[in-house]
């Protein structure tokens, strides 16, 4: 995995802080922003065997540059390391082959970057880094009112904006972006019935479902912040992408008609985060040892456990306003109040609408509510002592301390309770030739444990002007922007950087120029 600090690694460092002899992450906290829904193979109707016997080629690209300058200058922000501020030029390239009922698509990225020595890579060396990515790559065939779809494929589960709750087929990729990660394509058979023009129902099977991409080493990472409490030799992964009890299913029963889409789905998931697994809880005994007399744990396994998500969405229009609704909730294996080894069940939801104004509808607005609630959620900071023998602690009390010090915070949930906004604000000028727009979000936290230290909330802030001198040639200027605050008793309001999910992106806070050109050419016979 890579190495750079992200909204995972902000609440590892709170987590960490209780090994350190203290007391206690981008949609959905790790993921404001899901990709937004979209037509997409999985979606797709079966519009796509009405042309039987046609032939059509379709080849496209999109290439762009980009230049992120950090949005000061100081020790963690006044450079471009890490893959967010990193130059780079992108190269997508697709081909989709349509022929009668049958479509074969196939899309890559190429892209090139500069490679910078930095402090945390003292061994990497000046000059370029040149990537190939596979992105979606599948057939599918559709015969009379059904649609088979095998490959590599991005799907796109919801109706809301970028934050979808039921959206979790694919992995996400959160090295660039806290706000809009991109989903990584996953290897899995689909298959769509259409038994009436208003009604479809789908069935997804994924024999192996990777993890999401992080730019850290979740072990490392561990056995760094726990100042020898937890040596790098006990920890361990044991996540593996290839084994077949990873696997994921799901099916979704989609409604379409004049007034409002409904849909309600079932997904037998993977967590996407990491649980840790502790096994050999012993007392340390050395008295050099500076971790004597506690209760130590010989090995910790980070796992991703299984979890059963359900959820639904519901759309419509009044006038000009769209309205929406989708939620999902996320059943774990927790077994009640006292099981501190897995995470508890969550709920989490968008309420949104959207509307264009102004003369011509060129301007367009977009708001949404947005939370998660987790129900028994554990918002007490657990005690040192639980693992300390001059305070009667056990193993028992010590697999307690560590579960509840780690479970919660690796899965990025800090509260019980996440309530917050998104806005989407855009206006056309000069017939779409200049278009400024902003975007942000705002996260404000209930239910954690305040003793100590007030959280005031975060902030992801993106204002962006696009110029499309001609057709499919964009330049955006814009920045990325991210914030939280914080209090501790008796102290000032300070920048969180380390337990927020959204705040631990502020060093990678930049002003960036974007250069965008895409192209597409059809042959048909």
């Amino acid at each position: 995995m890579k190495t750079k600090k992200l909204i995972v690694a902000s609440a590892l460092l709170a987590a960490l802080a209780a090994f350190a002899y203290a007391e206690d992450s981008g949609s959905n906290s790790a993921d404001l922003f899901a990709d937004a829904a979209a037509d997409v193979s999985a979606d797709s109707t079966a519009a796509d065997s009405s042309a039987a016997g046609a032939f059509k080629l379709t080849l496209s690209g999109e290439h762009g540059f980009a230049y992120h300058a950090p949005a000061y200058f100081s020790d963690d922000n006044g450079d471009y390391s890490g893959d967010i501020k990193s130059p780079k030029f992108t190269n997508d390239f697709g081909a989709e082959v349509q022929d009668g009922k049958v479509k074969f698509v196939s899309h890559w990225e190429f892209d090139v970057s500069p490679l910078y020595a930095n402090a945390q890579d003292p061994n990497a060396n000046w000059g370029e880094s040149a990537s190939i990515t596979p992105l979606e790559n599948y057939v599918s065939w559709s015969p009379a009112n059904l649609k088979f779809s095998a490959g590599y494929q991005i799907f796109s589960w919801g109706v809301a904006d970028k934050r979808n709750p039921t959206d979790n087929l694919n992995p996400r990729d959160y090295t660039t972006s806290a706000i809009d990660p991109e989903k990584i394509p996953v290897l899995a058979a689909d298959a769509i019935w259409y038994p009436s023009d208003a009604v479809s129902l789908e069935g997804v099977f994924i024999p192996s479902k990777s993890a999401s991409q992080y730019p850290l080493d979740f072990a490392q990472t561990v056995a760094a912040k726990s100042k020898g409490l937890i040596p790098s030799k006990a920890l361990s992964y044991a996540d593996d992408s290839a084994d077949p009890a990873n696997f994921v299913a799901g099916a979704k029963l989609n409604y379409k008609s004049s007034a409002f889409d409904l849909s309600l789905d079932y997904l037998y998931d993977i967590d996407q985060y990491f649980t840790p697994e502790f096994t050999g809880i012993a007392l340390d005994a050395t008295p050099t040892s500076p971790a004597y007399g506690l209760y130590l744990p010989a090995s910790v396994s980070l796992e991703r456990k299984r979890v059963q998500r359900i959820g639904g969405d519901a759309k419509t229009t009044i006038g000009k306003f769209g309205l929406w609704l989708e939620a999902a909730y996320s059943l774990t294996d927790n077994s009640g109040s006292d099981d501190w080894s897995t995470r508890k069940s969550k709920f989490d939801y968008t309420l949104g609408t959207d509307v264009n104004f102004g003369p011509n509808d060129v301007g367009y607005v977009n708001l949404q509510y947005i939370g998660t609630w987790i129900p028994d959620y554990d918002s007490d900071s657990p005690s040192m002592a639980m693992i300390a023998s001059s305070y009667g602690a056990t193993a028992s009390s010590a697999r307690e301390f560590y579960e509840r010090s780690m479970v919660n915070l690796l899965g990025l949930e800090t509260e019980g309770l996440l309530q917050g906004v998104t806005c989407n604000v855009k206006y056309e000028i000069a017939d779409a030739l200049v278009t400024p727009q902003i975007t942000a979000a705002f996260l404000k936290p209930f239910d954690y444990d305040d003793s100590g230290v007030t959280r005031y909330g975060s902030l992801a802030l993106n204002p962006e002007i696009d110029i499309k001198p001609v057709d499919s040639f964009h330049i955006l200027l814009g920045a990325d922007l991210y914030y939280a605050w914080y209090k501790e008793d008796g102290g000032s309001v300070k920048l969180d950087t380390e337990s927020d999910a959204v705040g631990s992106y502020t060093p990678s806070n930049n002003v960036y120029l974007k250069v965008v050109y895409k192209w597409n050419a059809d042959i048909k016979k």
